[in-house]
């Protein structure tokens, strides 16, 4: 018998079965911050140009990777796993929505997001006096 707080699986029936949400890896990013504005750098191994999905809604930068399988012929032993690739980050407020590019280059896709001008860092100038 299930203790009171353990979580028990239970058969469903046919008409109760739902299917599953699609499952994605989560690609390793990396982070930089410069002047001009941020750089993500996405590992996104087997994913090519013409399948990036590049998102902006609501203060989030969404992306999504298509990887295609690679036809090499019959797999006899397999240590990597191919799919599709999500993630998504929150995006402070200091940046500029218009000033987005992306480029993708042997499965590292390379997204640029622009500080507004008012922004980014100004130098002072001393004057004698």
């Amino acid at each position: 018998m299930a203790k009171k707080n353990e979580l028990v699986e239970r058969p469903q029936a046919e008409v109760t079965r739902r299917e599953q949400p699609a499952q994605y890896y989560v690609p390793a990013v990396d982070v930089s911050e410069t002047p001009e504005g941020l750089i993500l750098r996405y590992d996104m191994p087997g994913v090519r140009k013409g399948n990036v999905d590049i998102a902006l809604d609501k203060g989030t930068l969404s992306v999504t990777g298509k990887a295609e399988p690679e036809e090499s012929g019959t797999p006899v032993y397999r240590e990597t796993r191919v799919g599709d690739y999500h993630r998504e980050f929150s995006l402070p407020e200091g940046v500029d929505a218009d000033r987005i590019t992306a480029e993708m280059s042997e499965g590292v896709l390379t997204v640029r997001i622009g500080k507004p001008e008012k922004a980014k860092p100004k130098r002072i100038a001393i004057t004698s006096g």
